[in-house]
């Protein structure tokens, strides 16, 4: 897989932006980081402008801990 330097760049500058609006999701992570293991359960839910709700959940899987951590390492760089 190739990775242009310059996208990863613009991609860091977007994570920081979203971390700076939104810092108890960055918070909430760092919380959850060591909880979020191979048998975990992640859930997920939406609420667009209209109320409507949607909801998913999946059990994490070793690959998933692995990007997970990854993008996690990548974030703090």
């Amino acid at each position: 897989m190739n990775i242009n330097p310059t996208a990863l760049f613009k991609f860091k500058e977007m994570a920081d932006g979203f971390n700076s609006r939104h810092p108890k999701l960055s918070m909430f992570f760092k919380d959850a980081g060591n909880k979020i293991e191979p048998g975990a359960v992640l859930e997920l839910s939406v609420t667009d402008v209209n109320g409507e709700k949607i909801r998913t959940n999946f059990r994490v899987a070793p690959e998933d801990k692995e990007l997970l951590d990854t993008l996690g390492a990548m974030l703090k760089r």
